[in-house]
């Protein structure tokens, strides 16, 4: 899949697939509105995360019979990777200290 953020391309054909992990996306409808009025609803998703060779980072998410892509920060990578796949951040960024 390609995808294009913020002026630059995304190709998921050319990037390393890192992990599967999930994240909560906020659900902003008229009818999510009337039901809740004044709180945030939203749904949790699988995502696959990817990191380009040039260390740029995508999750994608499908919704709907289509397919969504994100460009995110190395940090949310970090901690979505903490949180759903803790043997993969230990293999790329060190252990992560015991309690």
């Amino acid at each position: 899949m390609e995808f294009v953020i913020k002026g630059m391309k995304y190709n998921t054909e050319k990037m390393e697939k890192v992990a599967e992990v999930r994240k909560w996306y906020r659900v902003d409808t008229f009818l999510t509105r009337s039901m809740y009025p004044g709180k945030e609803v939203g749904r949790t998703y699988p995502c696959e995360l990817w990191k380009s060779a040039k260390g740029n980072w995508l999750l994608t998410h499908e919704e709907d019979y289509s397919t969504y892509g994100e460009a995110i920060q190395e940090e949310e990578a970090k901690s979505l990777l903490m949180r759903h796949a803790t043997d993969i951040y230990e293999k790329m960024f060190g252990e992560l200290p015991e309690a």
